[in-house]
């Protein structure tokens, strides 16, 4: 089946991108890998996005998609393989005997979590090592654990657990937060939350396949029950890495269309290179390339 828009990804930005296209009488389809909203089901508090003065990000998401729905915009739960262009069409490539056409695509697949780098962190996965407080949080109840980074991300988590677990460590590599004055001055009034500055964590060690302690600058061992990692992420962009749309870093460039190189190929959200990576950003974004896919096609 052949379709005027296919969006990739359905985080804020592109189930954004699906509500205007589908308004504008585009036949759309959207697919996503696992769950609609991406990282936004995993922020504890949004107090930022207009029209809702305090809501949880899985909140924000469940209503975004419930939108979607409502439009009865056709998805599907798929991991897309590869994009290549074929006859002056987009072909979506799923598997060798699963693909779609489209004239448009718009890229949506967001970033996902930097890891330490260190031995035992792949296998404790989920055996005290998390990238999500909103989800483990309350596993650790009353017990000690800590946090990796020192942007609004880390802190806003930190502050999460704080209210759980009995001690929360936030490990930071520089001297000083680079998270927001807020959040800074909601953290001095924790009284169970040690910062240990200019400090890395330089191995993971585990007992009875579970982490059991982080050693701290080559020499300073904590005891925790769990680790939170939050040092950044990495843009899920390997699937694209042929169409010569990426930056050094694996990001996409666009124009002020959020366009690509490439004639019908937009990207947005969180895989954009960009200075401001926000919910709202992203949505706006959303709706600046699904107006301007419509445009495409009406220009063909």
């Amino acid at each position: 089946m052949k379709y005027d828009l296919i969006i990739v990804g359905m985080g804020p930005a592109g189930i954004t991108a699906a509500i205007y296209a589908k308004r504008s009488g585009l036949n759309v389809l959207c697919l996503e890998k696992s769950m609609p909203g991406g990282l936004l089901n995993y922020i504890d508090n949004v107090d930022n996005f207009p029209g809702e003065t305090n809501i949880s990000g899985s909140d924000l998401a469940f209503k975004m998609f419930e939108q979607l729905k409502s439009l009865e915009v056709d998805y599907k739960t798929k991991t897309v393989e590869r994009i290549i262009i074929e006859n002056d069409l987009k072909k979506v490539i799923i598997s060798d005997d699963e693909y779609y056409y489209t004239k448009t695509v718009i890229i949506a697949t967001g970033r996902s979590p930097k890891k330490l780098g260190l031995e035992n962190e792949k296998e404790l996965y989920g055996k005290g090592i998390s990238t999500c407080a909103i989800c483990d949080g309350a596993l650790y109840k009353d017990k000690v654990v800590a946090v990796v980074g020192g942007g609004n991300s880390a802190i806003s988590e930190a502050i999460y657990l704080s209210n759980i677990c009995e001690k929360v460590y936030i490990i930071h590599r520089r001297d000083a937060l680079r998270a927001d004055d807020k959040l800074v001055k909601c953290l001095d009034k924790k009284n169970n939350i040690e910062i240990i500055y200019n400090s890395n964590i330089t191995a993971i060690d585990k007992e009875n396949d579970r982490i059991k302690s982080i050693t701290i600058n080559d020499k300073n061992k904590i005891d925790i029950a769990c680790l939170f990692t939050y040092i950044g992420f990495v843009p899920m962009t390997s699937f694209v890495n042929t169409l010569n749309i990426l930056d050094e870093n694996g990001y996409i460039l666009v124009d002020c269309n959020n366009e690509t190189n490439i004639k019908g190929i937009f990207a947005v959200g969180d895989i954009v290179k960009k200075d401001i990576y926000q919910i709202i950003t992203s949505c706006g974004e959303g709706a600046i390339a699904a107006i301007n896919a419509s445009k495409y096609i009406e220009g063909e």
